[in-house]
């Protein structure tokens, strides 16, 4: 009981006598947390709406003028038993028609004016898997009844690279702020070893074990961890709040989903934290392990 005492009164002692160092530590690995923290929040709703972009690339499909009804029915069946497609959807020149006027009111008097409507039949497929895309337009490529295939394979490309790049970018702010975190509790317990490297020095001399002497040290790593996880808490919910408009800024064609459970994220973190400021002050523990 005396020597859990003696720990955390000298685990104080050196707290209130090093001030600026834990002010210093605690904006560090603040900001740390803070940077992780809104990496994974806007990271994982990136990623989860990237994947909403592989259902809106689909094959458009137009039919040659003048196709009767009922090959065109024939082929949108063809179309439909390819390996791959998930569903089938068939617009009528009327349908087609109505929605050009729509989106290009201006143009509905020269519509008026043409003898027929020049708009053939289409069609559009969506995909099971958009890297099964490129065969499957040329499959319905060589239909009869086909006249142009509308495929963009450059588009499912770059929603597969932005996908590779969410998950890439997360890996690497992870692995920057954790040796951020060990590097930042690394050093300033070393300074504060080097503050109080007199007080090591009776403490060896009157036979105290290293667990005795050292303990404080990395208790005021945990503290400091504690305090700045505390406070990024705030900021973090914050960014998450905001997480949903940033990434309809990164990709406003994406459907923006995948909610962020935040107290499993900021448990993650503190974890993450708590670790690093053990590893980190334990690697200065050990350079003062036999100081004289």
């Amino acid at each position: 009981m005396y020597r859990l005492l003696y720990v955390l009164r000298n685990t104080f002692l050196i707290l209130k006598s090093t001030k600026r160092i834990a002010l210093v530590t605690i904006i560090s690995i603040f900001i740390g947390m803070v940077a992780l923290g809104s990496t994974y929040i806007v990271g994982t709703k990136l990623f989860s709406s990237s994947l909403t972009l592989k259902e809106k690339v689909k094959i458009t499909v137009f039919f040659k003028q003048n196709t009767q009804k009922d090959d065109v029915s024939n082929s949108v069946s063809t179309i439909a038993a390819i390996d791959g497609v998930k569903d089938v959807k068939l617009t009528t020149p009327e349908e087609a028609k109505a929605d050009f006027i729509q989106v290009f009111p201006q143009y509905k008097g020269l519509f008026e004016d043409l003898n027929k409507n020049p708009l053939p039949y289409s069609a559009t497929v969506e995909l099971k898997d958009i890297g099964l895309g490129k065969r499957i337009s040329d499959v319905i490529q060589a239909l009869p009844t086909v006249d142009i295939v509308v495929f963009s394979e450059d588009t499912m490309n770059k929603v597969n690279q932005l996908i590779t790049a969410v998950w890439l970018i997360f890996i690497s702010v992870l692995l920057a702020v954790l040796g951020e975190f060990i590097f930042t509790v690394q050093n300033s317990t070393t300074l504060l070893l080097d503050f109080r490297r007199s007080d090591v020095r009776v403490l060896k001399l009157i036979g105290a074990d290293s667990m005795f002497t050292f303990l404080p040290f990395v208790l005021i790593s945990i503290i400091l961890s504690f305090v700045s996880w505390w406070g990024s808490f705030y900021l973090i919910r914050e960014v998450d709040k905001l997480s949903g408009s940033i990434v309809q800024g990164i990709i406003p064609y994406a459907t923006v989903t995948g909610n962020v459970n935040l107290f499993y994220v900021m448990g993650m973190i503190l974890l993450i934290a708590l670790v690093s400021s053990i590893i980190g002050s334990l690697i200065s523990v050990m350079r003062f392990r036999n100081v004289q």
